[in-house]
């Protein structure tokens, strides 16, 4: 169990769910317990915190029955009569006996504990990093909840003044690194909140100073100098004054600088015949703005020599390298993290270097460390084994160019680019700052030229480059591709005994391998490895840097690899799965290993576990796509299982359709959901049953609300849930049942379950959900004011930056539908600079539609097309949507210029294209298939498409129709439909407008409404 008191006091349960710890006063015991923890808190004092005037005679009592109400909820499983051993009795009171781990505030101790001592002993990267973990154990204000409680007063000032430590010794430890520029917007606002502390002045001081603000730096402590003068009658601290004569000193120490690494020069032989391709490389990190250079070609061509020689040349340039990890189960960002550490200093992974709470404020944040550090040259190497959150991370900084004096050159294998890099390469090639090389094998002068330094004979130039390609590493090698294996085994024939086995190990573990680690994994003496690896470093197979080993190439390794017998293979990553698990590998490495080590019992277990760890550790990391890859692995090796643990593989199931939905691949999560729900019902489980049903219903799904593809099936399995459901779910089941059932069912019992859902909602994530359902639903056919109070109660209730995206979208179609767009232009703005930031390709592509929407409202059809064709392109997961909506819009303009034919040739299976082809058909004459179709359609007073009314060109089509065919029983079947939505956009048309053709055709005065429409149009700017 996990206890919290740094927020919203909350005891979380194993399972990862809050526990229900009653009502305020039994809150307020437990909260007692915690903060006195592990000490006891008297009965006495709990009764003078609870009754803080006069207790009642029953007090004692009613403290004996908190207590044991939190003994059954913190130990469910104890008998009546059996000892607590959570909630215990002592002399004196009650205490809480759990581990220091276990509660927030003593996690806080002990990290500052432990930063104060690495500080002290000058460690200021780890210990900047313990501080900062401390502060992210905060979750809001201590004590939420217990605001107007008198007990509670001191205590939240003492945790207050703690925060307040705790950020100033962080805020020491990062001006030690030298990262003022970075601290500057903080420190002015706490010296702001708190002018008088010294030391919180001293920092922004030291901060504006590092930042090269010398002169802001002493006025800000002038000021404080006036204040605790004038105002308290004091002297600022001795240390205060030191400060200012330090910086007037201009004393060097302030602005330490973190030790960066410029990019060794390769041998001039590694980069013979590439004149063209180096200058093109040189010119790119010498240029002014933001640059990246994308550089492939096949393995041992000479990519990473290239690159490497173009980034020493950048001059003023701070050069730092990261390098993809091809050894299994790498950390996310791990290219990225391991040149921050680099160019900054810091330790940690990413979200730890950056300190950055959310996916998009990480990517911010890298952007100003980069920043921070001046012109930067990132080398990228071997992208085609990079994960995908490392991708898009490379992706936002190009495409946002929020790096301006960043370059950077990029490697991967064109052999083998998979689906993620091959998307991200997509995009970068259509930016303008991009630009790629692709290098081919070396010419025949250059192999000539290689061959007499390397003492071979030019004369054979043509035979060598016949024989490699031009390929320089297998020229180095003296073979081509094909007989890689026999040349390695004639180079290990010369080692000593037992290489060919240290050299597998090696090549398994990865392209660089500890000496420590390698000596665990082989059964093998230890003066044995040193000869076969120092033997290695003389051949050129190794290089060795501080007792860490790293093939010359991943050509050699790839062979040793392929080299093993499977079986051998297999027990040879068991081995390294052991020996790492014992190091305290990342769960993503080991992972990897236990699941290619699979050869004895109870390896499949350890590596789901260890799958699952490495997804949650991704997710934390705000690597979404990783984390999915993490559980398709889990769910894979459930199959392998000893024994089939069908609720095990339901929960990874619904864990990856989450990630996959987070991650916007959307395409792939409802194969994964109806797995999940196949063995919710095996398992016969109505709790998992309902998490898998809502997976389909998640509001990432719902912001593509026109694209919904509800079946039957779907429908039948939420309701299936709903009825089986306990109070925890039924309001997002009613929600999602409300939504999805809204194609199968009459609209105003999909409307009733929504408004059930809001009054059935529990907590904030269940009533916006219930909310964004009720406004989806009204669109179109609900009065304004009950609109404009669903839209109030959302703009009250956000939870995260993706439930206000979801409400701001509801507010910019509200304005839309009411005609404002000048006013909805901003958030439409917002709306798609916020889904960019986001990263999500659903609110991507839902803010583009959105702009092609508008464009088609106000006449620009051209533009409209391309924006729809932007958002199939941002959003190509959307299933069969996105080509509809851009198929939709070529189809009208390509109407409005009289080309219906061709319009005619675009069809889709949904019920409005039928009614854009009825139009299309008398258009080009066809007139009587066209009525055939507008009979359907308009049968029994257009009962098939009453839901549909409202929907896009749908009301604007149909009486157009109507009064192509004056037919005065359809039009006075539609009218009362259309009416509701009088003076308002109904659709994409002017509802008075199309009121208005159906007055005419009903013989009614229509000047009214022709008036109130021309008038609207003006006013929001449209074609009238």
């Amino acid at each position: 169990m996990e206890f919290r008191v740094l927020g919203p006091i909350a005891v979380i349960g194993a399972d990862g769910v809050a526990l229900d710890i009653g009502p305020l006063q039994q809150r307020s015991v437990l909260a007692l317990c915690l903060l006195a923890s592990p000490r006891p808190v008297t009965v006495t004092r709990i009764i003078d915190a609870l009754w803080d005037e006069e207790p009642p005679t029953s007090a004692v009592n009613t403290v004996q029955a908190y207590i044991s109400k939190l003994r059954r909820v913190l130990e469910p499983g104890r008998s009546r009569r059996g000892a607590a051993a959570v909630l215990v009795g002592r002399a004196g009171g009650y205490a809480l006996d759990i581990p220091d781990g276990d509660v927030d505030l003593r996690r806080v101790a002990g990290r500052v504990d432990e930063g104060r001592r690495l500080l002290a002993a000058g460690d200021a990267g780890k210990a900047a990093r313990e501080f900062r973990l401390a502060l992210s154990e905060w979750r809001g204000d201590a004590l939420t909840g217990f605001e107007n409680l008198p007990w509670a007063r001191e205590e939240r000032v003492a945790l207050d003044e703690l925060r307040l430590t705790v950020v100033e010794e962080a805020n020491e430890a990062d001006l030690a690194l030298g990262r003022g520029s970075e601290l500057v917007p903080e420190l002015v606002r706490l010296v702001a909140a708190y002018p008088t502390r010294e030391r919180v002045r001293r920092h922004a001081a030291h901060a504006l100073y590092q930042a090269g603000r010398q002169a802001d730096a002493l006025a800000l402590l002038a000021e404080g100098r006036r204040m605790l003068v004038d105002e308290l009658g004091l002297d600022p601290e001795p240390r205060t004054r030191e400060l200012e004569a330090r910086i007037l000193a201009q004393d060097a120490a302030l602005s330490p600088s973190a030790p960066v690494r410029l990019a060794a020069p390769p041998p001039e032989a590694e980069i013979l015949g590439r004149a063209a391709e180096l200058a093109r490389l040189a010119a790119a990190v010498e240029a002014p703005g933001h640059r990246v250079v994308l550089v492939a070609g096949e393995p041992g061509i000479g990519k990473t020599s290239l690159v490497e020689a173009a980034a020493h040349r950048a001059t003023g340039a701070r050069v730092v390298v990261g390098r993809c990890w091809d050894g299994g189960g790498a950390p996310p960002f791990w290219p990225w993290v391991t040149a921050l550490r680099e160019l900054t200093g810091r330790d940690g992974e990413l979200a730890e270097i950056t300190a950055a709470t959310g996916e998009f404020p990480m990517y911010e944040a890298v952007a100003r460390l980069v920043n921070a550090a001046g012109p930067t040259v990132v080398v990228l190497d071997d992208l085609q084994w990079a994960d995908p959150s490392s991708l898009r991370l490379l992706d936002f900084l190009a495409t946002t160019r929020s790096c301006p004096g960043l370059t950077v050159l990029a490697t991967y294998r064109d052999t083998e680019v998979g689906e993620p890099l091959a998307r991200v390469l997509a995009a970068l090639r259509r930016l303008s700052h991009v630009e790629g090389v692709t290098l081919g094998g070396l010419p025949e002068e250059a192999v000539a030229e290689y061959l007499a330094r390397s003492g071979g004979d030019p004369l054979r130039a043509g035979v060598e480059l016949r024989r490699t390609g031009g390929n320089p590493f297998f020229l180095g090698l003296g073979d081509t591709p094909g007989a890689m294996a026999e040349v390695l085994r004639g180079r290990l024939a010369a080692l000593p005994l037992g290489a060919h086995d240290v050299l597998s190990a090696a090549a398994l573990i990865g392209r660089e391998t500890e000496l420590g680690v390698l000596l665990d994994v082989l059964d093998l003496p230890q003066d044995q490895v040193l000869d076969v690896l120092d033997a290695a470093v003389q051949a050129r197979l190794l290089t060795e840097r501080s007792l860490s080993y790293t093939f010359s190439h991943d050509i050699v390794r790839d062979v040793l690899r392929d080299g093993l017998a499977p079986l051998r293979r297999r027990r040879m990553h068991a081995r390294v799965a052991a020996v790492l698990e014992g190091r305290g590998t990342q769960p993503g490495e080991l992972a990897y290993h236990y699941r290619e080590g699979l050869v004895i019992s109870g390896m499949a277990a350890k590596a789901i576990t260890y799958a699952r760890a490495a997804a949650r550790h991704a997710s934390g990391q705000f690597a979404h796509e990783d984390a999915a890859v993490h559980l398709e692995h889990a769910v894979a090796l459930t199959d392998q299982l000893p024994v089939t643990d069908l609720t095990l593989k339901c929960d990874l199931l619904i864990e990856l359709a989450e990630a996959l939905t987070v991650a916007g691949l959307n395409s792939r999560v409802h194969p994964v959901l109806d797995e999940a729900v196949a063995v919710a019902d095996d398992l016969g489980d109505g709790e998992r049953l309902a998490r898998a049903a809502l997976g389909f219903s998640d509001p990432l799904v719902w912001a593509m609300y026109e694209e919904l593809n509800a079946t039957a099936v779907l429908v039948e399995r939420i309701d299936r849930a709903l009825s089986g459901a306990g109070a925890r779910w039924r309001s997002m089941l009613l929600s999602a049942s409300a939504i999805i059932g809204a194609f199968t069912r009459p609209m105003d019992e999909s409307r009733a379950l929504a408004a059930q859902a809001i009054e059935e909602a529990t907590d904030d994530r269940s009533l916006l959900r219930a909310l964004s359902a009720a406004e989806l639903l009204s669109r179109g056919v609900a009065p304004v004011e009950e609109r404009a109070a669903l839209l109030a109660r959302m703009r009250g209730v956000g939870v995260d930056l993706v439930d206000e995206w979801l409400v701001q979208e509801a507010w910019y179609v509200e304005l839309f539908t009411q005609g404002r767009f000048d006013e909805g232009r901003p958030i439409l703005d917002w709306l798609r600079r916020t889904a960019a930031e986001l990263r999500r390709p659903a609110l991507v592509g839902l803010a583009a539609w959105q702009a092609a929407i508008r464009a088609y409202m106000l006449g620009d059809l051209a533009l409209a097309e391309a924006e729809a064709a932007e958002a199939a392109r941002a959003h190509p997961e959307g299933g069969r949507g996105p080509k509809s909506r851009a198929d939709l819009m070529r189809a009208l303009r390509l109407r409005a210029e009289g080309d219906s034919a061709a319009a005619l040739e675009i069809d889709h299976p949904e019920q409005m294209w039928t009614i854009l082809r009825c139009a299309l058909l008398l258009d080009v004459g066809r007139e009587e298939e066209s009525r055939e179709i507008f009979a359907a359609l308009s049968h029994d007073g257009f009962a098939v498409l009453v839901g549909d009314l409202a929907y896009r060109i749908v009301p604007d089509v149909l009486t157009e129709l109507i009064v192509a065919f004056d037919d005065r029983e359809a039009a006075r079947a539609l009218y009362p439909h259309l009416e509701v939505c009088a003076g308002r956009v109904l659709g994409w048309a002017v509802a008075d407008r199309c009121l208005a053709r159906l007055a005419d055709v009903l013989g009614r005065d229509s000047a009214a409404l022709r008036k109130s429409a021309d008038e609207f149009a003006r006013r929001a700017g449209m074609p009238h």
